[in-house]
C-alpha cells in the first residue's frame, strides 16, 4: 500500500505553518531592518523603562554605548522643566495619556542629550498593541534648525534690514503693551525721539552708503547705552525712538542728555561728527499710540527750532539732565 503521510490533512498544515512562520520571520526581518536603518530616531517604551531603540536614537541623544541606554530610562532624556515653564514629568504623563487614549499624539518637546545639551524635538507617540501587552513608540526628530529659521524669519519680519533695529511694526505692538500697563499697574515708561542733524548734507556731501554707515553706527552706539528692556525702533530715515520701561522722566531725560552728547563726541567713519536733537515725553493713563508721539514729535521740532543738538522734554521750553528748564 502506498504512504500517503504526505499528503494527509496533518502533513499539509503543518506545511502551510511552517510557510507561514517563515513569510512572519522574512517579514519580522524586514521590519526590523527599516527600524535599524531609519534616519528618523525612534525608541519604544513602556512606562518610564526603554525597551528598544535604534543606531539614530544613539546619535540624537550623543550616546556612544549602546549598554548604556537602558539603563538611563527616559527622564535622563529631558530638563526638569519645558520651555513654557511646565514641569517635564506632569506634561509627559498628559502626552502619554493622550497616546494611549486616542492612539497617538504629536507635540514638541525639549530634550537633553547625554552631553547634556538642550534641544527641541517634534515627538509622535503611537501606541503599539500587541497580545497581552501595550507600549509606546516614539519618533523624534530634531527641529533645532527649523526652530533657527523660525527665531531668523521673526527677527526679520520685526527689525529695520539696515541698522537691525526694531521696526515700525514691532514698536505698535510694544507701545500697545506699555500703554496697558501703564493703565492696569501705572508702570513708567518714557519714550525718547531721536533725529539727527542736518542729515541730508551727509547723503549729499559723502553719498547714500556714507549715510547709511552713519545710520549703522549710530544703531551701535545707542543699543550700546540702553539696558535689556529698553527697545530701539528706526522710526524712519534718521528718525530713532526709544521705549523705556520703569523708566520716569528725570531718569529719561539723563539719558537722552547723555546720549546726545556721546553722540556730538562721536567721530564718524568718513562723516566724522555730527549732531541730534532729541524729544522726551512719559505715558499717561490716557494716552493713545498717536498722542505720546505727537507729544514727542512737538518736543522734537523745539528742540531743532531752538538749534538743534538739544534735549527737549515734551511740554517744556528746553531741558537740562534733571529736566529744569534752560
Amino acid at each position: 500500500m502506498a504512504d500517503t503521510s504526505e499528503h494527509s490533512p496533518d502533513a499539509a498544515s503543518a506545511v502551510c505553518m511552517q510557510s507561514g512562520e517563515a513569510a512572519d520571520v522574512a517579514l519580522l526581518r524586514r521590519y526590523r531592518a527599516a527600524f535599524m536603518q531609519s534616519r528618523e530616531a525612534i525608541v519604544f517604551v513602556q512606562q518610564d523603562s526603554i525597551i528598544d531603540y535604534n543606531p539614530a536614537a544613539l546619535a540624537l541623544l550623543k550616546i556612544d554605548s549602546e549598554v548604556i541606554m537602558p539603563r538611563l530610562g527616559l527622564p535622563h532624556f529631558f530638563p526638569d522643566r519645558q520651555p513654557n515653564g511646565r514641569n517635564s514629568r506632569a506634561l509627559g504623563s498628559l502626552y502619554v495619556k493622550q497616546a494611549m487614549r486616542h492612539g497617538q499624539a504629536l507635540f514638541e518637546w525639549q530634550l537633553q542629550g547625554l552631553d547634556g545639551q538642550d534641544f527641541p524635538a517634534e515627538v509622535m507617540l503611537s501606541r503599539i498593541d500587541i497580545p497581552g501587552d501595550t507600549m509606546l513608540q516614539a519618533t523624534v526628530r530634531d527641529i533645532s534648525r527649523q526652530k533657527r529659521l523660525e527665531r531668523e524669519l521673526s527677527r526679520t519680519a520685526m527689525t529695520d534690514h539696515l541698522t537691525g533695529a526694531f521696526n515700525r511694526q514691532r514698536f505698535d505692538e510694544e507701545i500697545r503693551r506699555a500703554l496697558a500697563r501703564r493703565r492696569r499697574k501705572a508702570v513708567t515708561t518714557a519714550l525718547i525721539l531721536l533725529d539727527i542733524d542736518h542729515f541730508k548734507p551727509v547723503n549729499d556731501t559723502w553719498g547714500h552708503a556714507v549715510g547709511d554707515d552713519v545710520l549703522v553706527e549710530l544703531t551701535r552706539q545707542l543699543n550700546a547705552n540702553l539696558r535689556i528692556p529698553d527697545m530701539l525702533t528706526r522710526w524712519g530715515g534718521e528718525e530713532f525712538v526709544m521705549i523705556l520701561p520703569d523708566t520716569d522722566r528725570v531718569e529719561a531725560l539723563q539719558l537722552a542728555e547723555r546720549l546726545r552728547e556721546l553722540i556730538a563726541e562721536h567721530v564718524f567713519s568718513v562723516a566724522g561728527h555730527i549732531t541730534a536733537s532729541l524729544g522726551v515725553t512719559t505715558l499717561q493713563t490716557d494716552d493713545s499710540a498717536y498722542s505720546c508721539i505727537e507729544r514727542l514729535d512737538n518736543a522734537l521740532y523745539q528742540a531743532k527750532n531752538l538749534g538743534r543738538n538739544k534735549v527737549i522734554e515734551a511740554g517744556q521750553t528746553a531741558a537740562d539732565p534733571t529736566g529744569a528748564a534752560i
